[in-house]
């Protein structure tokens, strides 16, 4: 793997070209352009919005803030993934004809999404703490901010474990990429995206089953979309999200939160390993 690492190294300049390729072709030919990569959250969470506080008559203060704090990460692990599943596939004729370390196209994809992640987090940080002030909406900064650089750190890391894997694997199962789309379209109801993981905790189920929470919350994806609302907004308020009144905030679990990380770093370890034990076959694909 050292070695690997240091081949990797050798071809920065050709990550470069890559990540600068990437986001220059992605809207080349669009009037907008990078605006793309920050309309669609928005537009989630102005519709879903409707749905919780109009249809489904959920109440909870400053929803639109929880909702795009968890929506900028999850865009970002869903949509980093699927594209990364596909990059070989895209760049087959070129692997074939010239030498490059391969795990070079994945990571360039995953660095591109990356940016349009910290634009999405841009119009996040420029919405809540600029212009709601303004509307007389007001949510003050956290101290736990400081930990924004980690926990996006620890984002990174998963989502390239996660590219890697499922690059190597869509060389030679095509079933990944569907496979992939049909799982993030489920997922969304399933990690706290729309909701917090107070609704998780405070939940019948977990009544009867308080280890069911401990185990959802080692999940990385889960634990950093949780550890994202923690740090940059304030506690959520007692009663919201249809809990009860006497249902106090969670603090975040610090704990359960290294344990995600290290999670993380274990699948990045092991699907570079994975990678690098198939990447010479991939050209023999049929």
């Amino acid at each position: 793997m050292r070695e690997n690492l240091s081949e990797l190294w050798r071809f920065r300049g050709l990550l470069r070209q890559l990540i600068a390729r990437d986001l220059k072709v992605r809207y080349k030919n669009s009037i907008f352009g990078f605006l793309w990569s920050i309309v669609p959250p928005l537009l989630q969470v102005v519709v879903y919005s409707f749905l919780v506080r109009i249809l489904l008559h959920i109440h909870a203060p400053n929803y639109s803030a929880y909702l795009l704090c968890g929506l900028i990460p999850w865009t970002f692990f869903s949509v980093a993934v699927l594209d990364a599943s596909q990059s070989l596939l895209i760049f087959f004729p070129v692997i074939k004809k010239v030498y490059l370390p391969r795990e070079i196209i994945p990571l360039a994809i995953v660095v591109s999404n990356f940016v349009h992640f910290m634009l999405g987090w841009a119009v996040f940080f420029g919405a809540f703490y600029v212009f709601a002030p303004l509307l007389g909406i007001h949510i003050p900064v956290q101290t736990g901010l400081l930990w924004f650089p980690v926990i996006t750190l620890i984002q990174f890391i998963l989502v390239l474990g996660v590219g890697l894997w499922v690059a190597a694997l869509n060389v030679f199962y095509e079933d990944v990429k569907f496979i992939l789309q049909t799982l993030f379209g489920l997922l969304l109801f399933v990690f706290p995206v729309m909701f917090v993981t107070e609704s998780v905790y405070y939940s019948r189920l977990n009544a009867a089953h308080p280890w069911m929470f401990k185990l959802y919350m080692l999940n990385p994806i889960a634990s950093i979309i949780d550890a994202y609302r923690k740090t940059l907004l304030q506690p959520v308020p007692r009663g919201s999200f249809n809990m009860k009144p006497s249902n106090m905030p969670l603090p975040l679990n610090w704990p359960e939160f290294w344990g995600s990380a290290l999670i993380s770093v274990l699948i990045l370890v092991a699907s570079y390993a994975y990678f690098n034990s198939r990447k010479w076959k991939f050209v023999e694909r049929p």
